[in-house]
């Protein structure tokens, strides 16, 4: 049998905090840290919802089987090490050293459990993460072994978004026992200390943990979700370091030297998903009634090219975003293995629009709901303004419905009656540093059972699509793998199972003397925050 393996050697672990006292007035002090944060967890429960909301929150006090760098890279966390043996067996070596915060040691049994717990979760939105995934082995306590019906060589990548909890947590835990430290059990640098809904998040420096220490006694996430307060805290010293900051604000920050301002490229891309599981879709009416329209006007293709062609993706970056993105064509980024370089922009043409509408049957259009959030990406609201504005010039009635981010994911995400027709979709594929994890979990059919297309929110179907994704993933030539992933996208694009919008960039500021370090997913992790001579 053929060994691949890859040993990957200690490395220091993401960490976080944050640190705010109820009702303090000022910055915190050298050994705290205040963040400032767009949003909070959709859930406390870590293996309730797959959310790369949450993620970041849960990185600061709990635990992962390996954790993920800012540029991507796979970094031991409870495993010190792994391999694959074959193509159908990955083996993680425990870091011996490994303790959950009350000092008892951690085994495989305890990761068994965590991901059982993760797999069987109502949502089943991790179920993406085990496809082809066929069951878990623990030769030892500090063995543990993954076995998949065929390669999965991006497997290691995965494990960095499941957290692990002790078996017995895993066994017992309800919904409300997250609320509070009873289930929220630390293998992190940090440990959980308090959770105030729609307020903070506060966890405290974790003296049984195993790797490099943390680098501050205690972390507060305030949750902020107007733009304008997290500023107004950062400018007011409330606050040490805000994230998702308007890049209006960040061009006026840059030029005072009380603060410090990064930005790069993430991993994110934003899209608008259609409804294409229901054949009459509730927010798509007749303009004089009012009614649904009897078939669903997003199963035809010309209808979905027509919105595609409605859209000036480069005037939304520059007027919806004052330039911090840059227009999407697909779902991925340029910082990803398996992005389509050479697939073409999508075009932008408002004429070709209303003649597709008309060829398809909607010479006067029809009345639209455009459904987003608020409060998740980067000027959301202003974008799906903007975005009204551009499909009622090809002659439809358009509604913007914009919600807060964790009402809005609740009915995104549940496949149901109360899903919306038209609205506001991202992914970043960081968890695997390439495309093909936006491909089987958003574009593949939605098929739950087998754990695919568990993010595919408007059930687009594409058989020829799902023939190659299902192929490209157990290849471990990578330069192979990647062009398919390439064709695949090219294929899903060509089809408009989604419609790209933008990619967008993180924008962070600190006060000055700190310097964040920016992570392509959009973790603002505390452990990654530097202390610098302030000016």
């Amino acid at each position: 049998m053929n060994r691949l393996s890859r040993v990957v050697r200690s490395s220091r672990r993401l960490a976080a905090a944050i640190v705010i006292a109820t009702g303090a007035a000022s910055a915190a002090h050298a050994d705290e840290l205040t963040i400032g944060s767009r949003t909070e967890m959709s859930t406390m429960d870590p293996h309730a919802l797959w959310s790369g909301t949450s993620a970041q929150f849960y990185n600061h006090y709990l635990g992962f089987l390996t954790n993920i760098g800012p540029d991507n890279s796979v970094l031991p966390a409870i495993a010190e090490s792994w391999e694959s043996e074959g193509e159908n067996l990955w083996v993680f070596h425990i870091n011996p050293d490994a303790v959950f915060q009350d000092g008892t040691k951690i085994t495989a049994e305890d990761v068994i459990a965590s991901y059982e717990r993760a797999i069987n979760s109502p949502k089943g939105s991790y179920g993406g993460l085990f496809a082809g995934v066929t069951g878990f082995s623990a030769p030892d306590p500090l063995t543990l072994e993954i076995h998949t019906e065929r390669a999965y060589p991006t497997l290691p990548n995965a494990m960095t978004q499941i957290a692990v909890l002790p078996k017995s947590v895993n066994e017992t835990a309800t919904p409300e026992d997250f609320l509070t430290a009873k289930a929220n059990v630390s293998a992190a640098p940090y440990k959980f200390i308090e959770y105030i809904p729609g307020d903070h998040l506060t966890v405290e420096r974790n003296e049984a943990w195993f790797g490099t220490p943390a680098k501050w006694d205690r972390i507060t996430f305030r949750f902020l979700s107007n733009p304008a307060t997290r500023v107004t805290a950062l400018l007011s010293g409330d606050v040490d370091l805000i994230d998702g900051v308007p890049p209006e604000d960040a061009a006026r920050l840059r030029t005072d030297d009380r603060f410090n301002v990064v930005s790069g490229p993430s991993d994110r891309a934003v899209y608008m998903t259609f409804d294409l599981a229901r054949d009459v879709t509730p927010y798509v009416a007749d303009k004089a009634t009012g009614e649904p329209l009897p078939t669903n006007p997003f199963k035809d293709l010309r209808v979905r090219e027509a919105l595609s062609l409605a859209v000036d993706r480069r005037a939304i970056t520059e007027r919806a975003i004052d330039g911090m993105a840059e227009p999407a064509n697909q779902v991925g980024t340029p910082t990803l293995g398996g992005f389509a370089e050479d697939y073409p922009p999508k075009a932008y043409d408002p004429a070709r629009a209303k003649e597709l509408l008309a060829e398809a049957g909607y010479p006067d259009g029809f009345a639209l709901t455009v459904s987003c959030m608020q409060g998740r990406l980067v000027n959301d609201a202003r974008v799906c303004q903007v975005l009204g504005q551009m499909f009622q010039r090809i002659g439809l009635d358009v509604t913007v419905d914009v919600e807060p981010y964790a009402v809005f994911i609740t009915k995104a995400t549940c496949h149901c009656d109360d899903r919306k027709s038209f609205f506001m979709s991202t992914w970043a594929s960081s968890s695997a540093g390439e495309v093909g994890i936006a491909l089987r979990n958003v574009l593949h059919s939605y098929e739950p059972d087998k754990k695919l297309g568990v993010w595919n929110l408007g059930e687009y179907s594409n058989p020829e699509v799902d023939a190659l994704i299902e192929q490209f993933s157990t290849v471990l030539d990578q330069e192979k793998r990647r062009d398919m992933e390439k064709q695949a996208m090219r294929m899903a694009m060509d089809d408009l199972g989604v419609l790209p919008l933008h990619m967008q960039s993180v924008i962070l500021a600190a006060k000055a003397g700190l310097k964040p370090t920016i992570f392509g997913n959009e973790y603002t992790l505390g452990d990654y925050v530097e202390q610098t001579d302030a000016p």
